[in-house]
């Protein structure tokens, strides 16, 4: 148990019942934190069904979704922080595409300011990890946006 190296999914998923309680060790409870970082590039097309002072609007598109890096940090002193940059080594995708659906409801004020509220989901076309894994994990997510618009007559 000194050299103990978690095992990967695959790896579990791979085990038979014995091998798998060989592979598994229990330890005291404790939160992990998983922060994933993407440079997300959106392209949106909206439709406005009212255009008065308030206003709605329907969003569709695609945004591609650049990783940058994961990081794990465990609340426990003796299990250190590891941070998993882009690469080969990385078992995250580079590069992902994901589906953007969403509303906007605004608000005008004036003959040139509207400013709006936009919920949005976005979801991944592919699983964002590298296809040789084998490991589906498409998250759905949910987001809400505030914009300041200035309308140009």
């Amino acid at each position: 148990q000194q050299k103990f190296r978690a095992a990967s999914t695959n790896e579990l998923m791979m085990a038979d019942a014995s091998d798998l309680r060989q592979k598994l060790l229990y330890s005291a409870p404790y939160s992990v934190n998983n922060s994933m970082r993407y440079l997300s590039i959106p392209m949106q097309a909206g439709y406005q069904l009212i255009n008065k002072t308030f206003g709605l609007q329907l969003n569709a598109g695609v945004a591609t979704d650049l990783f940058l890096q994961n990081t794990i940090s465990a609340e426990s002193d003796q299990i250190a922080k590891t941070s998993q940059p882009v690469g080969e080594d990385s078992p995250y995708r580079a590069v992902n595409l994901s589906g953007l659906f969403g509303t906007e409801v605004s608000y005008r004020f004036g003959d040139h300011y509207r400013i709006s509220l936009n919920p949005g989901i976005r979801y991944p076309f592919n699983t964002i990890y590298k296809s040789e894994l084998g490991v589906q994990s498409t998250p759905l997510t949910f987001d809400v946006g505030l914009r300041f618009r200035y309308i140009f007559k």
